[in-house]
């Protein structure tokens, strides 16, 4: 069977985030032009990057002394200052509480967009990710959170709207231990689809051996990997800075990890860039098998729609 694989490369722009209805039009539009010109009734896959429904929480319908604030931190506590009862009321003034108090306003209106999106263009959709708690509806408590903690979560969606799999990042970088975010629990990456399986291993978890071994024991053929890198493509990478990130990058990357594996054959890449507020992000999408690209963005700023088609066979892990 033919899948289409579309990584899209997004640049931050506070516009689309600032209206539930803003949001939902740029989600649509992004995926029309992904499957533009695809072949009808052919599987495909759309995967946004990273952090993609991050500036919700900053933007959408807030006060512009918040969406122009210096940085994220004082972002966050303008927010809970407009809104101390609730915040009080949730656990207090502490940057942990934003996350409770922006995700009952946000969570439905990021799940709606990319569940019409999917419907609509008849695509499987990786939705980026979102820093969140895990959210969940039941009739009598309605749309409510599910513990204290909030992670880094991402969420697929099939090609008839319906969310799969809400899939919370497990290795946390710096930025989002100081965010507050919790590692999520294992378990939830790998999922079954009429596609095969496919595992979601949101940006660092993709460069850990581990994950991508349990991926590979539990027969996914596809890895996509939902990246936001705050770094300089062409900048000195933080390990080792005689080292360039974005070669390290692409060499230590999913090329490198897709090698002489079981059942992994191909990997997708989508990257986030641009800024919100102190966070500068950069990063060239890709499309991926075992050794190199299949398609790589031409340049690590800006829009870009990374397409390639690959061949799977069902009915067998890979």
């Amino acid at each position: 069977m033919r899948v289409h694989l579309v990584a899209v490369q997004a640049t931050l722009r506070r516009e689309p985030y600032t209206q539930p209805e803003a949001f939902q039009k740029y989600v649509m539009e992004l995926t029309q032009r992904a499957t533009q010109g695809l072949p009808e009734g052919e599987a495909r896959l759309v995967a946004f990057p990273e952090a993609f429904g991050l500036p919700l929480l900053f933007w959408l319908e807030t006060p512009l002394e918040v969406q122009q604030a210096p940085t994220t931190l004082q972002a966050v506590l303008r927010l809970l200052r407009a809104n101390w009862s609730t915040a009080l009321r949730l656990g207090g003034l502490c940057p942990a509480v934003f996350y409770h108090l922006r995700a009952p306003r946000v969570w439905p209106i990021y799940q709606q967009a990319f569940a019409e999106a999917a419907r609509a263009f008849q695509t499987y959709i990786v939705a980026g990710s979102l820093f969140s708690p895990l959210m969940d509806f039941e009739p009598a408590r309605g749309l409510h959170p599910q513990g204290p903690q909030a992670y880094n979560l991402s969420l697929f969606f099939s090609p008839k709207g319906r969310l799969l799999g809400r899939i919370p990042k497990m290795r946390l970088t710096p930025h989002e231990r100081r965010a507050f975010l919790s590692p999520g629990p294992p378990g939830r990456q790998v999922l079954e689809t009429s596609l095969g399986r496919i595992a979601v291993l949101i940006c660092l978890d993709a460069f850990h051996e581990d994950l991508v071994e349990q991926a590979d024991a539990a027969g996914a053929w596809l890895v996509v990997q939902p990246s936001a890198n705050p770094a300089r493509w062409e900048g000195p990478w933080s390990g080792d800075p005689s080292q360039l990130e974005g070669e390290i990058w692409l060499r230590e990357g999913l090329a490198g990890k897709l090698l002489d594996r079981e059942n992994l054959r191909y990997g997708l890449n989508p990257m986030l860039n641009g800024d919100l507020y102190e966070l500068h992000f950069e990063g060239r999408s890709g499309v991926y098998q075992a050794g190199g690209p299949l398609a790589l963005a031409e340049h690590p700023l800006g829009e870009a729609l990374v397409r390639a088609t690959v061949e799977v066979e069902l009915g067998r892990s890979h």
